[in-house]
């Protein structure tokens, strides 16, 4: 199932969902030295295949981490980090990055980590079509300059590259894996941990256990990690409470006192992600109303995201209009007054499109995992005249119609990481999460001259951009996401900026 960059992801089955929250946590996110025992989470989302090429982002990351290391990694305020990559450099006009690999690394198959085997990583996974695949489409050539050193060739400099190589798509699987095609039964690779086929049942129950050679164990301090998918809110609720997980993303903020109540831990963090109303059919291909800025602009005007926020999501989140992260150069606090809440201009606005009494549209049913936000949400369209008809999809089916494009619009939850990542994976033509390749030449040429910028000229063509989707009203947001992370008392882990879920390196015995 591939993953909505959703964090809470894009999520779905688990809405992201959806691929790294800005790091302001309120629960402890110290620890001490202790190793040992086992941490069991909840990610929301199924195990996605094991071969790269088809990973996406968000709560899949959990699973990839724990059997793939990655080239680079990123501090919990996500700094690039050294890690199989111990050195980098570009040349002067970043269409060059030079990697320096770590010496003496193998994977579990006895393989060794060489240029040649992370040559073969980039080129494989780059050829997906998943998220963690987008991540690397800039990429036009590998050459091994020497056993340790790799030259990544780029058509064009990416702004997100190195950041994104400390992240799933720069995560390096074995090589020899990859080409007998033995991922199609398990990962095989040099991270931390492996996966104990004995002990784990797929949709259900992955066990993983501690890789005798790798080479920083104590960046690790649990013997085994145990991941069960749960997308219900209050089973998930109830296996905290019972001691069944360690872990998990309350996705009700009505869930938060009652886990409080039972002695559970909870951090309270930005995720990153941006929740709301994303139009796919920008055009009005599929519903012709959608094609009319006016409409897509009285869809702002309906919802009262102040409203949402408090009742829908407990107070847990920020309301906005920007599908760009708050904790990014491109975010612009007064386009957050651009749509306030007016139903009657929102009716004004379809009478002027000629809709005086509204149209109608079939968006998938999310009620399982996001009832409140979902009730909110056809309840304030139908306020102004849109009539939605819910198509109960199976969950498992949802994402794969969405990017399909067979929704006009929907609710979602989308990743919204450095503002490079968001405009690559949600704005333009070839943008995963733009269903339909709406191609606006106006987003087309600013998001080439950003590619292009480094610095305050990059940082003023994101918020150029920014404004523009705004002003065209390309979705209806209504919230920047805040998660409420439950762990049990013998549990802490410390939030990373741009990241729906805490990565399983975060995590440390509480003190």
């Amino acid at each position: 199932m591939r993953r909505i960059m959703l964090t809470t992801v894009a999520v779905v089955v688990a809405l992201a969902a959806t691929a790294c929250g800005s790091g302001s946590g309120s629960g402890d996110s110290g620890g001490t030295g202790a190793s040992g025992g086992t941490l069991t989470l909840a990610p929301l989302v199924q195990a996605q295949p094991w071969d790269l090429a088809d990973a996406g982002l968000g709560n899949n990351a959990q699973y990839y981490q724990p059997v793939y290391d990655s080239l680079l990694r990123l501090s919990p305020s996500a700094e690039v980090k050294p890690n199989l990559a111990t050195k980098w450099s570009y040349n002067a006009d970043r269409t060059v990055l030079t990697l320096t690999l770590r010496t003496g690394v193998k994977f579990t198959d006895g393989t060794a980590l060489d240029a040649a085997a992370v040559k073969t990583n980039l080129l494989h996974t780059k050829e997906g079509t998943n998220e963690a695949a987008g991540q690397l489409k800039g990429i036009s050539g590998v050459d091994v300059v020497n056993a340790s050193t790799v030259a990544v060739k780029l058509s064009v400099p990416d702004p997100s590259l190195l950041a994104n190589l400390g992240n799933v798509a720069g995560m390096i699987a074995s090589p020899k894996a990859i080409t007998s095609g033995a991922l199609k039964s398990g990962p095989v690779g040099s991270g931390p941990y492996t996966l104990d086929k004995s002990a784990t049942t797929a949709g259900s129950t992955y066990t993983f256990v501690r890789n005798p050679s790798y080479w920083n164990k104590s960046a690790f301090p649990f013997d085994k990690i145990v991941l069960k998918p749960m997308t219900d809110p209050t089973a998930t609720l109830n296996a905290l409470r019972s001691g069944q997980i360690n872990g998990a993303v309350l996705t009700s903020a009505k869930n938060i006192a009652p886990a409080q109540s039972s002695g559970l831990r909870i951090t309270k963090y930005t995720s990153g992600d941006v929740e709301g109303l994303y139009i796919w059919d920008r055009t009005g291909k599929q519903v012709k109303a959608l094609g009319d800025v006016r409409v897509r602009q009285a869809l702002n005007y309906a919802f009262d995201r102040s409203a949402i926020v408090k009742t829908a999501k407990g107070g847990m989140g920020q309301a906005t209009t920007q599908i760009f992260n708050p904790a990014g150069s491109a975010f612009d606090s007064a386009l957050d007054s651009k749509y306030t809440y007016d139903p009657a201009k929102a009716k004004k606005l379809l009478a002027q499109a000629g809709y005086p009494n509204g149209f109608s549209v079939t968006m998938p049913d999310f009620s399982a995992v996001f009832p409140d936000q979902q009730a909110a949400m056809t309840q304030q369209l139908a306020d102004i005249g849109v009539k939605v008809k819910l198509d109960k999809v199976p969950t498992d089916q949802v994402l794969g119609k969405l990017l399909a494009g067979k929704y006009a619009m929907s609710y979602m939850v989308l990743a919204s990481f450095r503002p490079w990542d968001t405009i690559s994976t949600e704005v333009t033509k070839g943008s995963l999460w733009n269903p339909l390749h709406t191609a606006d030449p106006e987003v087309e040429s600013l998001a080439a001259k950003a590619q292009q910028a480094t610095g305050a000229k990059q940082d003023a063509l994101f918020k150029e951009i920014n404004t523009y989707l705004v002003d065209q009203a390309w979705n209806a947001p209504w919230d920047s996401v805040q998660n409420a992370y439950a762990t049990s008392k013998d549990i802490t882990f410390t939030p990373q900026t741009y990241a729906a879920v805490p990565p399983i390196y975060n995590f440390r015995h509480a003190g």
